[in-house]
C-alpha cells in the first residue's frame, strides 16, 4: 500500500488560531447584528410614521371639507395598507374597541393587545412603536399614536384663509339636519370643529408592518458570518501551516534551483511539443514548442488527449497516434503524438505526458505535391488533345444548327438540334477552360486598391446575388490597403469562388468577405464565406483536382485554376468547410 506523508502540524497551534480568531468574529458577529437591528428598527419606525401622519392628513381634509364619515375613513384606510410591508392598519377607542380596520370583518371587535394608559401620554404628537407577536406566531413591528384628524389651530385658518364664519351659527342653516345624519364614531370631531375635543373623543391609530425582510437580512447576516468564520480559520491555519513549511522551502529551494534551471533549458528548447497532465486532468506544464503549436497556453486538455489518457490507465504503456485538433474555428493542426503515463517509484500513475509534432505543414506538402503531380498530367494531356476536339465541334455544332433551321417547323426535331448545340457550347467551355489550363499563365502585376478590387468583383455577380436575394457583408480590416497583384486573374478567382458560393446557397443566404492582416509580415488574408450546404470531409482534399465537382453542370476546373492562379500570384488557398454548415475559403497573398 502507498505510504502518504503529510507535513506535521500540531493540534496545539490550531487550537491556539481558534482562540485567537473566536472573539474576534462573535465580537464582529454581534456589532454587526446589533447595526443591522437598529438600521431596521428605524426605517420600520420611519415608515410607519409616514404612513399614519399621511392618513390623518387625509382624514383631517375629507372631514373638514367634504363632511366624511366611518365609511370613508373605512375606506381610505383599506386602500392605505395596500402598500408593500403593511399587514394591517386600524383606529380604536380608549377602550379598545376597533372603530376602522383595514380587514372589515374586525371592526367592531375588541383589541386584546391594546396599550395601557401608562404607555400613551396626554401629548397627541408623541408617536410610540413596539414589536407584538400576532395570533399567527409572526412578529408585526407596530407604530401608533393619538388620532387627532382635526385641530382646532387648523380648522381656524383654513376658515380665514376662505373667508368661512368663525363661529358656529354663522355656519349653513341647514346644520341641525347634519348633525342628526352623522350617527358614527366620527360624530365627536365634525360636531365640535370649533370646540375643543370632549374626552370620548380619544381614538388610537395603529399600523403593523411586517418584519420579513428583517428576518430575512438577518438569516444571511448569520450565514455569511459562518462562512467567513470558516474562510478566516482556515487560511489562519493555511497560514500557520505556510510558516512551517517555508523554512523547509527554503533549505530545499537551492538544491532544487541548479536542477530546475538545467530540466526547464532542455524542455523549453526541445523541437518537439511537450505537455504534462495530472491524473485529475489538469495541465501542468506546456514547453515553447507545444505553445507555439497550440497557440498558446491551454486551458484544459484537448478530447483526444482525455482518449489517451483514459487508454493508458488500462494500458499502463506508450501510445503513438496521429490525431487532429482544432484549435479554433480558423486553426486545425494534425500532430505525430506519443503518450506516456508518468509513475512514481512505488509504480503509482502521477500523471501524463505528451509529446508531438507539427504534420499539418507535411500534410500540406505532400497533398501539394500530388495536386502538383495530377495537374502536370492533365496540362500535357490538355496540350495534346484540346485542339484536336475542337475542330469537330465546330463541325458538329454547324450540322446541328443547319439541322435546327432545316425541320423547324418539326418541333420535336428542333428541340433536339438545339440540344445538340448547348451540349457542344458546354463541350468547347471546357475545352477553353482545358487550354487556359494547360498552357503557361501570364501574370501581370500592378499596384492594386484591395477595396476596389473587392467592390469591383462583386458588381460581376450583383444580378445574380440579387436574384436569390442573397445578402453580401463585406470586412476590410488591414493597414495594407494597396497590395501588388495581378487584378484580372484576382477578379478570375473571386468571380469563381462568388458562383460556388452562390450555387451552394439557398434563397436569403449569407455571402461574407472578409480582408484582414495575415499572420505573417507583408502578407494579407482574403475569406470568402457562405453559410450554405457546405463540403462533406471526404471532398475537402480533393476540390482542388482537375475535373473534380460536386455539381452535375460543373466541368470540375474552376477550382484548379483557382488554385494555380493563387500559386502563380506566390500565394496559397485552403478550405475549411462542414456539411450543413457553410465553406470558406482562405487566400494568403503577399502584399509586394
Amino acid at each position: 500500500m502507498k505510504k502518504y506523508n503529510f507535513p506535521l502540524v500540531s493540534p496545539l497551534v490550531l487550537i491556539g488560531v481558534l482562540l485567537i480568531l473566536l472573539p474576534i468574529f462573535t465580537f464582529m458577529t454581534l456589532d454587526r447584528l446589533e447595526k443591522q437591528k437598529e438600521f431596521f428598527t428605524q426605517r420600520l419606525l420611519e415608515k410607519g410614521i409616514s404612513l399614519i401622519r399621511t392618513f390623518e392628513a387625509g382624514t383631517r381634509t375629507g372631514m373638514f371639507t367634504m363632511r366624511w364619515g366611518a365609511k370613508r375613513i373605512q375606506a381610505m384606510l383599506l386602500e392605505t395598507s395596500l402598500q408593500p410591508e403593511v399587514i394591517y392598519m386600524m383606529i380604536t377607542s380608549k377602550d379598545g374597541r376597533i372603530l376602522a380596520h383595514s380587514d372589515e370583518s374586525r371592526v367592531g371587535q375588541i383589541f386584546d393587545a391594546m396599550p395601557g394608559a401608562a404607555e400613551i401620554k396626554e401629548n397627541t404628537t408623541l408617536i410610540y412603536h413596539r414589536v407584538r407577536l400576532q395570533n399567527d406566531q409572526t412578529q408585526a413591528f407596530e407604530v401608533f399614536k393619538r388620532f387627532v384628524p382635526i385641530r382646532q389651530r387648523f380648522m381656524r385658518g383654513y376658515m380665514r384663509m376662505h373667508g368661512m364664519p368663525m363661529h358656529e351659527d354663522e355656519v349653513l342653516p341647514n346644520r341641525q339636519n347634519f348633525k342628526r345624519e352623522i350617527k358614527d364614531w366620527t360624530q365627536p370631531y365634525i360636531k365640535n370643529q370649533w370646540d375643543k375635543l370632549p374626552e370620548m373623543a380619544e381614538h388610537y391609530i395603529f399600523a403593523g408592518l411586517s418584519m420579513e425582510r428583517k428576518k430575512i437580512a438577518r438569516d444571511r447576516l448569520l450565514k455569511e458570518t459562518v462562512w467567513r468564520g470558516a474562510l478566516f480559520f482556515i487560511l489562519g491555519c493555511v497560514g500557520m501551516v505556510a510558516l512551517f513549511a517555508f523554512q523547509a522551502y527554503r533549505s530545499a529551494k537551492a538544491s532544487l534551483t541548479s536542477v530546475k534551471a538545467f530540466s526547464d533549458n532542455v524542455i523549453q528548447n526541445m523541437p518537439s511539443g511537450l505537455v504534462t497532465i495530472n491524473p485529475e486532468h489538469e495541465i501542468t506544464s506546456m514547453n515553447k514548442a507545444a505553445k507555439d503549436i497550440l497557440g498558446g497556453d491551454l486551458a484544459q486538455p484537448f478530447p483526444q488527449m482525455l482518449e489517451l489518457m483514459q487508454e493508458m490507465e488500462i494500458s499502463q504503456g506508450v501510445l503513438t497516434r496521429e490525431i487532429n485538433l482544432a484549435i479554433d474555428a480558423d486553426h486545425k493542426v494534425r500532430l505525430d503524438i506519443t503518450a506516456s503515463p508518468i509513475k512514481d517509484s512505488e509504480n503509482e500513475v502521477m500523471g501524463f505526458l505528451f509529446l508531438f509534432r507539427d504534420l499539418t505543414q507535411i500534410k500540406e506538402l505532400k497533398k501539394q505535391v500530388e495536386t502538383n503531380k495530377r495537374l502536370a498530367a492533365i496540362g500535357k494531356l490538355a496540350a495534346g488533345v484540346a485542339h484536336e476536339i475542337r475542330n469537330p465541334l465546330s463541325s458538329i455544332k454547324g450540322f446541328a444548327t443547319y439541322f435546327g433551321d432545316r425541320y423547324e417547323d418539326n418541333a420535336s426535331d428542333k428541340e433536339t438540334a438545339q440540344i445538340m448545340v448547348k451540349e457542344v457550347e458546354r463541350i468547347n467551355r471546357s475545352v477553353t477552360q482545358l487550354l487556359e489550363f494547360a498552357k503557361p499563365m501570364a501574370i501581370e502585376k500592378k499596384q492594386v486598391n484591395i477595396n476596389e478590387l473587392i467592390r469591383h468583383s462583386l458588381r460581376l455577380v450583383h444580378h445574380d446575388l440579387d436574384q436569390k436575394k442573397i445578402k453580401t457583408k463585406v470586412h476590410i480590416d488591414t493597414r495594407k490597403t494597396e497590395i501588388y497583384t495581378d487584378p484580372d486573374r484576382m477578379n478570375q478567382v473571386l468571380l469563381n469562388l462568388y458562383i460556388n458560393a452562390i450555387e451552394a446557397l439557398e434563397d436569403r443566404g449569407k455571402l461574407e468577405i472578409c480582408v484582414q492582416d495575415a499572420g505573417q509580415d507583408g502578407r494579407i488574408e482574403i475569406r470568402v464565406m457562405d453559410n450554405g450546404i457546405g463540403i462533406d470531409e471526404a471532398s475537402l482534399d480533393q476540390i482542388f483536382d482537375p475535373y473534380f465537382t460536386t455539381r452535375p453542370s460543373g466541368t470540375g476546373l474552376g477550382l484548379s485554376i483557382v488554385h494555380r492562379i493563387i500559386e502563380n500570384l506566390n500565394g496559397s488557398i485552403r478550405v475549411e468547410s462542414s456539411k450543413g454548415e457553410g465553406t470558406c475559403f482562405i487566400i494568403n497573398l503577399p502584399v509586394s
